[in-house]
């Protein structure tokens, strides 16, 4: 039995690797809350050798997915949160409604209730990666065979 060479599991790797980011990717768009839509249009994915990501670079983003105060589901949480009314200001004056009584109202419920996109995107996507891992096993060995 010889080694397993490189050249017969990269590409796959990389074909598993990408499809696999861009199902989740999809599937976290389709789930993120929606305002400006910012949030959703920055999610994107990146794969290098043997790691695929799939995120966004927008500094609310994590308050989003997890929650915040005692309504989080991340780490860090309890007690209260009590949002700075100058991060609600746009969405606020979009809605017509006073900052100070938005974060006032969260701060009352504990928090920012969890939207989980990101991560209940991968979920979704679980039987799928399962599926294109396995594809991507049956590619390997059909190149080891060949050989």
């Amino acid at each position: 039995m010889g080694k397993l060479d490189p050249a017969l599991w990269k590409g796959p790797l990389k074909d598993f690797l990408t499809a696999a980011a861009l199902g989740v990717e999809r599937d976290a768009k389709k789930k993120a809350p929606l305002n400006t839509g910012r949030l959703k249009s920055s999610l994107t994915h990146q794969v290098e050798d043997t790691l695929a990501r799939v995120g966004t670079d927008v500094e609310y983003a994590a308050f989003m997915e997890y929650g915040t105060g005692s309504q989080t589901d991340g780490p860090g949480g309890g007690g209260r949160h009590w949002p700075p009314t100058a991060g609600l200001d746009p969405w606020a004056a979009r809605k017509g409604l006073d900052p100070f009584l938005v974060a006032r109202a969260i701060g009352r419920r504990g928090g920012l209730v969890p939207r989980r996109y990101l991560r209940g995107a991968l979920e979704e996507n679980l039987g799928r990666i399962k599926r294109l891992l396995g594809k991507m096993g049956e590619e390997i060995r059909g190149k080891w065979d060949s050989q």
